[in-house]
């Protein structure tokens, strides 16, 4: 396993990889802007964990994962260039459709990663983590000079007991994971429910289902999925093996956060327009989930 392990963003998925990493002896480091009850627990258990919000700490770390909003992605992508991270592998775990071309123009010299995972995680009201440990991480390279890289990347997620395997191209893996998040986390967003509830509502998994049909059929137009993708089948495995967790989406919307609604639902809209692929599910679902937010912003009285 790689022996310095890098990961950037305290949330839900940053966390669960930290613990599991720390708990193999690795050396981790956690760039992130928040504290809270979790990363004190992290730190009591773990006292060799190096926490803080400079991105400095991760000179020298072999494999950094990326676990924060695409919406930051620009942001992160200039720290992380203003850095020497020399050989360094990068894998963005992000939701959304763009974060890779942000990566692959702003570090240009690293291996670059793209995952995704099915790792059942979320933070409750207080801050602590809730997880299951069942899903598989799939890493690919962006670009394919870099597929030993993704091989040592999965590697190391074994290593820490997590279940992964490598895969040669990342723009398949990342579609089929925007299918599966453009289906789920606006549907769970606004029926304020957890992933298995839309399995167990047929007007719900109705939605949802059409959601990732729409999403496919994107894909399989712009020549990124394979047509023998089945959208159906993944909808239904992803929401039983996630059944009770709380879509990111879902947290963010009730607790009067930014969504990713744009990165993921609004870049299907806007690539479908395109391709002149007819997606109307997924464009209602962008407004409501955009209408949910503004209301959100209204209240609060943000500009």
């Amino acid at each position: 396993m790689t022996d310095s392990i890098g990961i950037v963003g305290g949330g839900a998925i940053g966390t669960l990889l930290a613990s599991r990493f720390l708990g193999q002896g690795a050396d981790v480091r956690v760039v992130t802007r928040s504290g809270g009850s979790r990363h004190e627990a992290l730190k009591r258990d773990h006292p060799s964990i190096r926490l803080d919000s400079d991105f400095g700490i991760l000179d020298g770390a072999g494999l950094v994962f990326l676990c924060v909003k695409a919406f930051h992605t620009k942001d992160v992508a200039r720290s992380l260039a203003s850095h020497h991270l020399r050989d360094a592998s990068v894998c963005s775990l992000q939701n959304g459709w763009g974060n890779m071309e942000i990566l692959d123009e702003a570090l240009p010299r690293l291996a670059l990663l793209a995952g995704a995972t099915s790792l059942g995680a979320y933070l409750d009201d207080r801050g602590l983590l809730h997880a299951t440990e069942r899903g598989t991480t799939i890493v690919a390279p962006w670009r394919s000079r870099d597929q030993a890289a993704a091989e040592r990347a999965s590697e190391a997620l074994r290593a820490a007991g997590l279940q992964a395997e490598a895969r040669p191209d990342a723009r398949p893996v990342l579609w089929r994971k925007l299918v599966l998040n453009a289906a789920v986390n606006p549907v769970t967003a606004v029926a304020h429910c957890a992933n298995g509830a839309v399995l167990h509502e047929p007007a719900l998994f109705e939605i949802a289902r059409t959601a990732a049909r729409e999403a496919a059929r994107v894909g399989e137009t712009l020549g990124i999925l394979d047509v023998s993708y089945d959208p159906d089948e993944a909808l239904r495995a992803i929401l039983r093996e996630t059944s009770g967790n709380l879509s990111s989406m879902r947290e963010d919307l009730a607790r009067g956060r930014r969504t990713e609604i744009e990165e993921i639902t609004g870049a299907i809209v806007r690539l479908a327009a395109e391709a002149s692929v007819s997606a109307p599910v997924q464009a209602a679902l962008l407004t409501l989930v955009r209408t949910a937010e503004h209301r959100l912003e209204t209240k609060r009285g943000d500009p």
